[in-house]
């Protein structure tokens, strides 16, 4: 169960913190599963102490939830959860295509693109989602405001959550060339500078991954 879970020489508690995170977003541990701090803590040989200041982390970002009379449960997103972070989102990146000007600079979207591109192939989801996450992330800085950024910041360890579950059920990552054509498609719409064409092409593609991820959870539940 803790094998992803690697302890070195930098905090104890952050590396337990990144760990339980990976085994959420990668399917080790399950939507709705309640964590057994003591014996997290035995297998890994460290405090509860330890374990509940990194179970606390995660909590914070979003993706462990305190239950009455369970403790902390890995998040389980109901439908309205999932609703309101795919509006934030769709908000965020559709102002972001309005703004769209001949004097807009679209430096850092190709560069997010670039790289995003370049770790494709190499079949590695979290790599993968973490590109991705940045192309859009470079997306809302076409607004050229710090805070409306930092609140987009807020929303990407749901999204990233939301993405491996895409990953999983759809087998996304075994089919590169879809994926870099539907990114390609939306930095295509802000080169050519049409505000109305960037906005339509970034909301239909944020309410069909919205309404497939709708669908995934509910199937579950």
């Amino acid at each position: 169960m803790v094998e992803q879970i690697k302890i070195v020489h930098s905090s104890t508690v952050q590396q337990v913190a990144d760990g339980l995170v990976a085994m959420i977003l990668s399917g080790g541990l399950k939507p709705g599963e309640r964590l057994r701090e003591s014996l997290l803590a035995d297998n890994l040989g460290l405090s509860r102490n330890t374990i509940r200041e990194a179970v606390r982390i995660v909590q914070a970002g979003g993706l462990i939830r305190h239950r009455a009379n369970q403790g902390a449960i890995v998040w389980d997103p109901t439908d309205a959860e999932i609703m309101d972070v795919y509006n934030a989102r769709y908000h965020l990146e559709t102002t972001a295509a309005r703004s769209i000007s001949e004097s807009t600079s679209m430096d850092e979207v190709h560069a997010a693109m670039e790289e995003f591109r370049a770790v494709l192939k190499s079949g590695d989801p979290f790599k993968i989602v973490e590109k991705d996450l940045a192309v859009h992330s470079a997306i809302v800085g076409l607004l050229g405001s710090q805070k409306l950024r930092t609140f987009y910041q807020q929303l990407v360890t749901e999204l990233r959550y939301f993405m491996f579950v895409l990953s999983i059920e759809n087998h996304e990552y075994e089919d590169p060339d879809t994926l870099e054509a539907e990114h390609q498609n939306i930095v295509d719409a802000l080169d050519s500078r049409d505000p109305v064409l960037a906005e339509k092409v970034i909301a239909d593609t944020i309410i069909q991954y919205r309404e497939s991820i709708r669908e995934i959870i509910a199937q579950r539940h």
